[in-house]
């Protein structure tokens, strides 16, 4: 009981001795003796049983002013044992620390060194033993140094300089003991972390090891580690910040070494030996499923890493795929700016991993597409970007099997790297396709036999890559040698880059094509031609397929552009030119220029070819093929990007019953609008002149002004019997506005209003003067020498008001309407020519036509007008 009294005694009068100022300058005294730096701490409490420990609360452990005057390790509670034979000895010696949510910064200089170096304890000097021989576990010797740092719930950061770099390891535990004079013991685990980034699935890194003090740069050490479950994604966005896209598992293994097998007069000069093992499992794009077939890769690299040298060898580098291998060495260069080579002495790719890849990174390779193929080789590269040094590459023969198609047939092939140039030549895919004829499977059907299969013949593709990673510049050519280019769309569908969306093409096409970069792919120019003979164009939007007989398509500079030589569509033959031009107002508009000519333009053709089947969205089908857009934009926004001017020409134009000749007019398309300007042509025996605006958005509206000359009556769009009662000519103006979508709307919404001058005019089948006179319809012909008048169009009918035709002795007003369906109701009033100033209040008569105007009926009617004449 004395010795329990005299304990807490004890216990009370340490608890009271250090919150004397006296006491705290001598505990802290003590810290910073064992830690070798200046220390700030809070709270001071002492407790004496079980064991005696110290602690301390809010310590904080100063840097070294050569790396700056940031704190090197900051705790929110700090916890240290005391050693019972430096109590008894009367020595405050201190066993164990732990650290609670400590925050350590480690900061490396311009000239390479630690900021951790100058605090770990220094090795006893000893000439006569290895820097091996002391025991694993013996006690330390030093009287003020720590025996073991305890770590929970830390933080470790990183600079250069004064610079805070983004990545750091959090929720760092574990113990770093000292197990001998100046030999220390690691077991650490921690988290990776990056500011800025969220990450979810970084996995756990353990480091395991021991390190010597800080005299002989940590030297000699054993370090092991081991980082798994970690995601691919997090990966990335831990070394770049970003997401790169690519989903996986990661895991990495490693250990390193340096001092144990290679003594060196000076511990900076020795180099560490490291070897480390990296997998990746289960690689793809972030928005595919995982397959059982995504690629996997082990990285095995064995080497020296020379700190002095800022340089790390790799003496044995080996890349291993499911059935491919590399093997060749490499260095590192960790000096700013880093510079890495590489050299693979041996290499054995497959072409299942190179599909597997393609597969794992491409939406929608078909199933069953497979490749066969091996290449070999040698070559060494280095630098970022990447630099092509020296190498060859062979292939041997291989097969592809597509969807539709027999197995195609690759060439071998080669290549040769050379002065930072990467040549591939030979490379040429020969396809055809199973052609089975109707005979032979409806035989096959009926007597259960399998139908025998025709190989069409071969389609050729020959392709050479070349790539000088000096100039920063390469290029690829495709020469095309194809009697069907079925095939081509069939191969690039099976790799999941269809061409054709919304568009079938069949029929022969040869030429090249070729791309040329810098560096960046994304900045790639095309060029080439291709022609196109012999065939079937189908475009989802028209009811009908395009005829090619002779087409050239051309890329220069970037720009398209088509020769057009014969193709029927729109049920005409057409010729000219399409060409892009590059006088772009917008990045996402496309500027045209054409020169198009068609033998004959009939409204009845491009009704049959666009509707009323592919009506009304024949448009938003038709534009996407036309510009080969892949999103889901509306064909109102697809045409508002096409910008388009030029010259159409037909020699014959059909609209209804209207037949124009010579047709030739300049068309501009801006933005949703249509600009005709200077329209002529030929109608009815004379000539029109004419403009036409054209809005498509919101709803389509058409306002047209034309002049007309010399037109022949008789010509115009009448009934077959009513043209053969007019004769005469007819000049004038006319304006015309309709709005909507379809024949039947767009005459519906039909207005306009013009005036007309008539010369030479004769009206066949009644004598209107002599009808009047009489009383009665009489046969014979009605004759003027010139007219003149408005009309008005409007409820589907053309109105007729006053139109004046003049003789020697009369004047005839014609008032009426005639339908769009050729019913009529006219009125020829004729008035006798009297002297000047007489007026007169005659029973004159008027002649009234009405009813279809094929066959009409004819009234004569009184009429009683007082008329003054001049």
């Amino acid at each position: 009981m004395l010795l329990l009294a005299l304990l807490i005694a004890a216990q009370v009068g340490v608890s009271f001795m250090v919150r004397t100022h006296r006491m705290r300058g001598y505990l802290t005294d003590h810290l910073e003796s064992a830690f070798g730096r200046p220390v700030q701490a809070g709270r001071f409490s002492v407790q004496i049983l079980p064991i005696p420990e110290l602690d301390v609360e809010a310590v904080t452990i100063g840097e070294d002013p050569a790396f700056g005057n940031e704190y090197f390790l900051r705790a929110e509670q700090m916890t240290a044992r005391f050693r019972w034979l430096g109590l008894l000895r009367g020595h405050f010696e201190f066993g164990t620390m732990s650290l609670t949510r400590p925050s350590l910064i480690l900061v490396r200089n311009a000239e390479g060194g630690w900021n951790l170096e100058g605090w770990l304890p220094p090795a006893r000097p000893t000439a006569a033993r290895g820097p091996w021989a002391a025991p694993l576990y013996a006690p330390a010797e030093s009287t003020h140094l720590l025996q073991k740092i305890d770590f929970d719930d830390g933080r470790i950061n990183f600079k250069q300089g004064d610079e805070k770099r983004p990545f750091a390891f959090i929720h760092v535990s574990g113990s770093v003991e000292q197990v001998s004079s100046g030999r220390w013991q690691l077991q650490l685990e921690a988290q990776p972390w990056r500011s800025g980034v969220e990450l979810q699935s970084t996995g756990t890194l353990l480091v395991a090891g021991d390190v010597a003090g800080t005299t002989a740069r940590l030297q000699p050490a054993q370090i092991r580690l081991h980082w798994g479950k970690v995601s691919l994604a997090d990966l990335f966005r831990l070394v770049t910040g970003n997401d790169s896209g690519v989903r996986g598992e990661f895991a990495l293994d490693g250990n390193a070494s340096v001092g144990a097998d290679t003594p060196a007069p000076d511990a900076t000069s020795r180099p560490w030996r490291f070897a480390l093992q990296a997998r990746a499992a289960h690689i793809h794009r972030w928005d595919l499923t995982e397959r059982d077939d995504n690629p996997r890769i082990n990285v095995s690299v064995k080497g020296l890493w020379e700190l002095g040298a800022n340089e790390a060898r790799a003496e044995e580098l080996r890349v291993e795929l499911p059935k491919s291998n590399l093997m060749g060495s490499a260095l590192l260069e960790t000096s700013s700016p880093a510079n890495w080579q590489a050299q693979f002495k041996s290499m054995t790719v497959q072409g299942e991993d190179l599909l597997a890849w393609y597969r794992a990174f491409q939406p929608a390779v078909a199933e069953e597409v497979a490749l066969n193929n091996l290449i070999t080789g040698s070559v060494s590269l280095s630098g970022w970007p990447l630099r092509w040094e020296e190498g060859a590459i062979e292939s041997t023969t291989g097969t592809l099997r597509i969807p539709g198609l027999t197995v195609a047939r690759l060439d071998p092939f080669h290549g040769s790297v050379r002065k930072g140039k990467f040549d591939v030549e030979g490379f040429r895919l020969r396809m055809a396709t199973e052609a089975i004829s109707s005979s032979s499977r409806e035989k096959a059907e009926k007597t259960g036999a399998k139908a025998r299969t025709s190989t069409l013949p071969e389609d050729i593709l020959d392709a050479t890559l070349a790539q000088d990673s000096g100039a920063h510049q390469g290029g690829l050519r495709l020469n095309f040698h194809l009697a069907e280019a079925t095939p081509i769309f069939k191969l690039t569908a099976a790799f999941g880059h269809p061409l054709n969306k919304g568009w079938e093409y069949a029929g022969g096409v040869s030429g090249f094509l070729a791309w040329n970069w810098g560096t960046s792919l994304k900045e790639a120019h095309r060029s080439g031609s291709l022609e196109l003979s012999k065939a079937r164009l189908q475009v989802a939007g028209l009811n009908e397929p395009v005829k090619v007989e002779d087409t050239r398509l051309e890329w220069k500079d970037g720009l398209r552009s088509a020769t057009i030589g014969k193709a029927d569509a729109f049920g005409a033959a057409w010729s000219g030119t399409i060409s892009e031009t590059g006088e772009a107002s917008g990045s996402e508009e496309n500027n045209w220029n054409f020169q198009l000519h068609a033998d004959h333009l009939d409204a009845t053709e491009l009704d049959r070819w666009i509707g009323p089947r592919s009506r009304p969205n024949w448009l938003q089908r038709l534009l996407p093929s036309l510009l080969g857009n892949t999103n889901t934009a509306q064909a109102s926004e697809l045409l508002r990007r096409v910008s388009a001017e030029g010259e159409l020409a037909a020699d014959t134009l059909t609209i209804e019953k209207i037949k124009l000749a010579k047709a030739h007019g300049k068309l501009a398309l801006h933005a949703l609008h249509l600009e005709v300007r200077s329209a002529d042509a030929q109608w009815a025996g004379g000539t029109v002149h004419g403009e036409m605006q054209a809005l498509f958005s919101p709803l389509p509206k058409y306002e047209m002004s034309a002049e007309m000359e010399g037109v022949n009556l008789a010509q115009l769009p009448w009934p077959p019997r009513w043209a053969e009662r007019w004769s005469g000519l007819a000049s004038g103006k006319f304006h015309l506005t309709t709005a909507g979508v379809g024949r039947e709307e767009l005459l519906k919404q039909l207005t306009g209003s013009g005036d007309v001058k008539l010369s030479k005019i004769e009206f066949r089948g009644w004598d209107v003067e002599l009808s009047a006179e009489s009383g009665g319809p009489s046969t014979g012909a009605s004759r003027w020498t010139s007219g003149e008048g408005e009309f008005q169009l409007g409820e589907q009918r053309l109105r007729l008001d006053g139109l004046r035709l003049d003789a020697p002795h009369e004047r005839t007003q014609l008032s009426g309407s005639i339908s769009f369906g050729m019913d009529g109701n006219l009125t020829f009033t004729p008035r006798p020519r009297l002297p000047s100033g007489t007026h007169t209040l005659s029973q004159a008569r008027e002649v009234r036509v009405s009813g279809p105007l094929e066959d009409p009926s004819v009234a004569v009617r009184p009429a009683a007008v007082e008329e003054t004449h001049p």
